[in-house]
């Protein structure tokens, strides 16, 4: 059994409250700049969604990611954007045992301030966002990156996911996955199947988390 010597947390919505946050600057936008009827709620979890929105607005993708990050960021700073309930916990709790990694799809100045202004900067090793990699998830890419960082190969690491786009792409990875659903949408069935073991809220997460570093369940 491969013992797990690493963990990899995803932000919006394992760690931070900031799903309907993002949604509802997706759709301010798609609605300011006459956005034609688009899925806003399928680009949870998905590094793609400024391309999306650029598409469906006649926009410069460029300018739809500077636009939000700033709205995000100004949500971060009013305090909109928090902690969930028992997240702080738990990464602090895994970095007690083993390096931690975050690897984000979000922009790169907006996780950085979140990991920051939350107080995970001195548990977190490596922190990966989207413009670290050149494809975000569901491609493996900044799980590949957050392994090479850590030193690591994908199969000794363990993600911690919410999305359908993160559980695919830390899977693809080669990562162990530890599933804990999103609850603004909620991820397929198949793909909850790619997770190895799976939480209903970060609290919950816990003690999973604590008997899978303890005991090596690692499985992939």
């Amino acid at each position: 059994m491969t013992p797990v010597r690493a963990v990899v947390f995803d932000l919006d919505d394992t760690l931070v409250a900031s799903g309907h946050v993002w949604d509802r600057i997706w759709r301010d936008y798609h609605a300011r700049n006459g956005g034609r009827n688009g899925d806003i709620g399928a680009l949870v979890g998905s590094g793609d969604w400024a391309a999306h929105l650029a598409d469906a607005c006649g926009t410069d993708p460029a300018q739809v990611h500077a636009e939000c990050t700033e709205a995000a960021l100004t949500a971060l700073n009013d305090g909109r954007i928090g902690l969930l309930d028992g997240a702080y916990q738990l990464l602090t709790a895994a970095a007690l045992w083993v390096p931690v990694a975050v690897a984000s799809a979000a922009p790169h100045r907006y996780v950085h301030a979140a990991v920051t202004a939350l107080g995970l900067t001195g548990h977190v090793t490596a922190v990966i966002a989207d413009e670290d990699v050149p494809v975000s998830k569901p491609e493996p890419d900044a799980y590949l990156l957050a392994a090479e960082l850590l030193g690591l190969p994908p199969a000794e690491c363990l993600a911690v996911e919410d999305s359908t786009p993160g559980i695919r792409a830390a899977h693809a990875a080669g990562m162990t996955v530890l599933a804990i659903p999103n609850r603004l949408r909620p991820p397929a069935l198949d793909t909850l199947a790619l997770a190895a073991h799976q939480a209903g809220t970060a609290t919950a997460a816990l003690p999973v988390l604590t008997r899978i570093i303890a005991h090596g369940e690692v499985s992939v």
